[in-house]
């Protein structure tokens, strides 16, 4: 036991003065006998046996008066509780893990929060540790410091960061434990406690949740002392449903698998209402690269949805960001804007490899192929996309809207693709000096690598002089192969080839029963427009000949098949490159692809060529095979790796100019052959990387050995326009934006396996914390004590003797009758 005013325990010898008093003034008187006197003995002896019992009984409590009141004054405090012991004076290691998720904004969820979390550091010492951690920034280093310290921390929390999942932020607090500075540790967990903190709602996902916090329970009690964990819940228990009324941009994407330079794209916004009360005349902006080009206005039922759609081209390649916005006023203020990463491409160049070329029309292997490529081909589907697109009749076009109509969509795309049909030595001729030069895939001419090459009934895989495989390179700095079969394929030759998705085998007839194909449906996003197991657009064609191929590995992915299951269609994704030879520089690219056809794409084999499906399932392929591998958005915390597109000079100083949401801007060198990674990533937006020339810098060395520096402010510096820009765009999800919280049941079923404490208010959680570092108080016991002792002291004073007295004369008179 210990005591908080210590010193106020010395008054408890103040029980010294009832006991001087009882001694100094008792009673004096003298014996003198009587004649009658031995007829009262008995009751004398009596009588002198009950008043020695009552003085001394109050005695007793005279002197428990001053005792009982000196330490109810000394405020003594338990040392112990349950066997374990307590921290006291000595330091102690906080764990303070803070849900900076994007519901934590709704209403003042945040600000109770940041009030709970300060409190909790004013009732901590000077030589406390506080390791603090947000759900967001989980895979940063905790951030360490004094309570003073983390008060300042706390202050720069946004509240905008993705879902938070409770198993791994509890692993993250418990790994924190291991390299706190103190043995006495407390982790306090700061969270609204939302549905999505446990992975969704079905009942595996809550499952697995609770075989976590077993297991983290296991480790906990591997402590010594073993640390205490508490939740601090902030949500508002009896908030009224109006002010969790939240509308939201859901989501925005658009279907085209590659977007490119006069193309028209059709994007699509999804937005919800989450209130109870309709949403009439929301004024909605579609955004490009931040600016609002086109608004519309529209009206959502309660707990509705609606989609908004707007058809636009692009006129510069490179990166952009798309998005919508709304203007309504509402519990999360921060999901009434979202973003999407879009990369305008050049018009595609692809290359037709002709394995078998021929003057006649329509003989040659790559003749059907580059009709449907042909930019008549992609007019007349473009017209059918513009007849079958209509604009929303409550749309306002704004000032600069980018909306074009049908007709200028039309010949806007007359150049989108562009073929060139060659030999395979031609193709060698070609693509050689391209790989000795280290040439980019884009140079300021537009001619360079080609972003598709096809091969056609090409009998050996293009190999160099030296024997080393031409398109290994090209693939290895992001090249795109799209491989047809045929008569003159050297089964054995391509079997060996790394690339390759399945291994040709031998050629296989149908016989009078033909070959069909079976539909994809939904499963495959490329071909899903040309119908399902019910209306295919593949049931007029006929395949009576096909090449047996055996897929390598099972990252090889089965696009079609026949109705015997024979694969048809294959597709594999090749690792960016290292290197490309022992002579060139090291390299980082981004993924390489290869489809595989086991039919040529001539009639020899099947009458596809010649029915409608070729035609927009080969454009939808070349368009989806050519398609940026960048997602349209990230999580707040991912890492970007941005790799240069376009020409560059190795011997230029590599820097990027990188602009940020919010109008902030860093200038970052990067190690030549490296790309660039960025992981300041921790605020929503959009984030643009250009590629800047440089022409004097103070200080444009990298001196540190890191692939990436912050580099000075270059005196003479301009955007590099041989190297496209890139954007990345970091959002939320919106299912973070759905306020309903997890049931109270599993909650609770969590604390109790964790050994947790739950907490609904900072004021109960500061009294915890202290009571389980010093102890229990029990002054409030001892004054209770102390009043009832004066009490019976006063009782006892009064009644005591007299009732003692008079029951004895009453027995006494019984007896002498």
């Amino acid at each position: 036991m210990s005591f908080i005013n210590a010193a106020m325990a010395l008054g408890a010898a103040a029980f010294v003065v009832p006991l001087a008093i009882h001694l100094l003034f008792r009673s004096r008187f003298r014996t003198l006998d009587w004649g009658a006197m031995f007829l009262l003995q008995d009751v004398v002896n009596a009588n002198r046996r009950r008043m020695q019992w009552h003085q001394w009984i109050l005695l007793a409590l005279r002197c428990a008066i001053p005792i009982l009141l000196a330490l109810a004054m000394a405020r003594p405090l338990l040392s112990s509780i349950g066997g374990r012991s307590l921290a006291g004076q000595a330091p102690v290691s906080l764990i303070l893990m803070i849900d900076d998720s994007r519901s934590m904004s709704a209403t003042s969820r945040s600000v109770r929060a940041v009030e709970s979390a300060n409190a909790l550091l004013d009732s901590m010492s000077r030589r406390d540790e506080v390791i603090l951690m947000s759900s967001s920034q989980l895979v940063s280093a905790p951030r360490r410091g004094s309570p003073r310290d983390a008060r300042e921390m706390i202050r720069d929390l946004r509240f905008d960061g993705p879902p938070m999942s409770l198993s791994v932020a509890l692993q993250a607090a418990v790994d924190a434990c291991r390299d706190a500075a103190h043995p006495y540790r407390r982790i306090v967990l700061v969270s609204d406690f939302q549905e999505n903190t446990f992975a969704g709602s079905s009942v595996d996902n809550h499952s697995l949740v609770l075989e976590v916090i077993d297991h983290l329970d296991e480790r906990l009690a591997g402590f010594e002392p073993r640390p205490q964990v508490d939740f601090l819940d902030v949500t508002e228990t009896d908030a009224d449903s109006s002010t969790l009324a939240n509308v939201l941009v859901e989501s925005v994407s658009t279907d085209a698998a590659a977007i490119l330079v006069g193309q028209s794209v059709l994007l699509t916004a999804s937005i919800r209402n989450d209130s109870e009360l309709p949403v009439t005349h929301l004024r909605a902006g579609w955004m490009v690269d931040g600016r609002v080009l086109h608004t519309q206005t529209v009206s959502i039922e309660p707990h509705g949805t609606t989609k908004l759609n707007w058809q636009t081209t692009f006129e510069k390649p490179g990166g952009a960001s798309v998005g919508l916005s709304i203007e309504h006023a509402d519990a999360i203020a921060a999901d009434n804007r979202r973003e999407w990463a879009i990369e305008v491409s050049s018009p595609v160049r692809v290359w037709l490899v002709d394995g078998q070329p021929s003057r006649q029309p329509l003989h040659s292997e790559t003749d059907f192929l580059k009709v449907a490529l042909s930019p008549f081909a992609f007019q007349s589907a473009v017209r059918r996309a513009g007849s079958s697109f209509r604009e929303p009749s409550s749309s306002t076009r704004g000032p600069g809207s980018s909306t074009r109509g049908p007709r200028h969509l039309a010949i806007a795309q007359q150049d989108l693709v562009s073929t060139q049909v060659m030999s395979e030595r031609t193709l060698v001729k070609t693509l050689e000096p391209m790989i000795a030069a280290e040439s980019p895939i884009a140079d300021e001419t537009g001619e360079g690598f080609p972003d598709l090459i096809v091969l056609a009934n090409v009998k050996r895989p293009p190999s160099l002089p030296n024997g080393t495989d031409l398109l290994d390179h090209y693939l290895a700095a992001g090249g795109r192969v799209l491989f047809f079969d045929g008569d003159q394929v050297d089964s054995s030759a391509w079997s060996e080839c790394p690339w390759l998705p399945a291994s040709p085998q031998q050629v296989t007839s149908a016989g009078e029963r033909l070959y069909r194909i079976e539909p994809p449906g939904a499963k495959l996003a490329v071909w899903r427009s040309l119908g399902d197991a019910e209306d295919s657009l593949f049931d007029s064609v006929d395949v009576k000949r096909l090449r047996t191929i055996t897929p390598h590995d099972k990252s090889v992915s089965i696009w079609l098949h026949t109705d015997v299951g024979a694969p048809l269609v294959v597709a594999k994704t090749i690792a960016p490159g290292t290197d490309w030879d022992e002579a060139g520089p090291d390299r980082v690219s981004t993924s390489g692809r290869v489809v595989q056809f086991a039919i040529p794409c001539d009639t020899a084999w099947s009458n596809l060529p010649l029915r409608p499906v070729f035609l927009p399932m080969m454009q939808e392929l070349v368009m989806e095979m050519v398609g940026s591998d960048c997602p349209g958005d990230v999580l707040p915390g991912t890492a970007m790796v941005i790799v240069p597109v376009g020409r560059f000079d190795e011997s230029d100083a590599r820097v990027w100019e990188v602009s940020m949401p919010g109008k902030s801007t860093q200038t970052l060198s990067v190690a030549a052959r490296a790309p660039l990674v960025f992981t300041d990533t921790q605020q929503v937006g959009a984030y643009r990387f250009e590629h800047v020339r440089v022409g004097d810098m103070e200080n444009s060395s990298n001196d540190s050995g890191k692939d990436t520096v912050e580099a000075s402010v270059p005196i003479h510096r301009a955007a590099d326009p041989l190297v496209m820009p890139q954007v990345r765009v970091v959002e939320v999800p919106a299912e973070e934006s759905t306020l309903r919280s997890v049931a109270p049941e599993l909650l609770t079923e969590c604390t109790e396996r964790m050994g947790a404490n739950l907490f609904s208010d900072a004021d109960s959680l500061v009294a915890a914390t202290t009571r389980d570092r010093f102890g229990v108080e029990v002054w409030r016991p001892l004054l209770w004590l102390l009043l009832v002792v004066m009490i019976v002291e006063v009782m006892w004073q009064q009644f005591g003797v007299t009732r003692s007295a008079n029951r004895f004369s009453r027995s006494h008179a019984q007896a002498t009758t």
